[in-house]
């Protein structure tokens, strides 16, 4: 694709197309509701503003309407923390640069884009999922079969009890080639009570809380975008912090549930160590999301406060840590939720989320 050269009028050229390729079926979190991914739009203009941030990373530039009239567009790329892992820095966008990003329209703001690929002004081009070297050379998905060896991945130290591995250190699902599909596989559906489908009737995708830089769960957060988890041990505790929403969990080992337990997004947890596996109690919780539309979910589905929910922790054959969980609660679920999480242990540093608020364009 050549840079349409704005130089004298600034112009901007907008193309309405037929669907998608299939992989846009499993786009980034919120696509599909915000965007419509059944049309294809191409913006062109001069960059303004570049923000490399949490949940979702912008850039904002100006481009000249049919009518005459200057107006400040965004195009939306993956979060802050993924862009530079996989190498991107806002200084490939050096403000006063022309831009051509190819992608998806948002549904209400004819302003603002899903970018599934970037035009920079030398003329070369990156995909969405694309990353940087260190030499500046682009690399795509498919030019590179290395690409996963690329992540820091290692293996887990040894330890020296069998029955109390060590967990500690930075764990993460592998960064994906395209859209961040669940390392373990989907999970199954839930099965809802009456009450959980008549309450998901009365919330709008504005409720969700991840657009509001809130944590939403344990179990989605803990996966959520594939950021890196960083996991302290001791014999008295496990304390992770997620690098989705900096959410930071507490596992007391060997304790017991306090008399009172202040409601909370993670709630409180209790675990005990056997044959290798950390069974993990949680309870606590103040009322709030399993899913919530506007997310991967074109629904919403509702936890109550009396939700619990069980983990089992441990390091398998292949050295991943495995994070199996049942989730239970009376009021919105008609059976137990079970499935699992997979990562891996990865040199990569930690990176605090620090999301920031851009539901707004500001």
């Amino acid at each position: 694709m050549k840079l349409k050269n704005l130089a004298a009028s600034l112009a901007m050229s907008t193309a309405l197309a037929i669907a998608l390729p299939p992989a846009a079926a499993f786009a980034h979190h919120g696509v599909s509701g915000q965007f419509d991914l059944d049309q294809k739009v191409e913006m062109t203009g001069t960059v303004t503003r570049v923000r490399f941030v949490n949940p979702h990373s912008y850039v904002y530039f100006d481009a000249v309407s049919d009518t005459g009239e200057v107006e400040n567009h965004r195009c939306e790329l993956r979060s802050g923390s993924l862009l530079k892992r996989q190498g991107w820095s806002p200084d490939m966008f050096p403000i006063g640069s022309t831009v051509t990003f190819n992608g998806s329209p948002d549904r209400r703001d004819p302003l603002t884009c899903y970018a599934e690929t970037v035009t920079f002004e030398d003329g070369r081009m990156l995909t969405r999922y694309g990353s940087v070297t260190e030499d500046g050379t682009f690399v795509e998905p498919e030019d590179s079969e290395e690409q996963a060896a690329e992540e820091g991945v290692s293996a887990p130290a040894a330890t020296p009890d069998p029955d109390m591995p060590d967990l500690s250190g930075n764990w993460s699902e592998p960064v994906a080639d395209g859209p961040p599909l669940a390392y373990a596989g989907p999970a199954p559906d839930y099965v809802l009570t009456d009450a959980a489908v008549e309450a998901a009737d009365d919330w709008e995708p504005d409720d969700n809380p991840r657009f509001h830089c809130q944590p939403t769960n344990i179990i989605l957060d803990y996966r959520f975008d594939q950021m890196i988890n960083k996991i302290e041990q001791s014999a008295e505790e496990v304390k992770i912090t997620y690098g989705f929403m900096d959410v930071v969990r507490t596992i007391h080992i060997d304790g017991s549930f306090p008399d009172t337990i202040e409601p909370s997004v993670t709630g409180y947890s209790v675990g005990t160590w056997n044959d290798g596996k950390l069974t993990v109690q949680t309870k606590g919780f103040k009322p709030g999301f399993l899913e919530a539309i506007g997310g991967r979910s074109t629904r919403s589905v509702p936890h109550s406060d009396q939700m619990e929910i069980t983990e089992v922790f441990y390091i398998d054959d292949a050295g991943e840590l495995v994070q199996e969980y049942t989730i239970t609660d009376p009021v919105y679920l008609a059976e137990p939720h079970s499935h699992l999480n997979r990562s891996v242990k990865t040199e990569d540093a930690f990176i605090p989320y620090e999301c920031d608020d851009l539901t707004e364009k500001n």
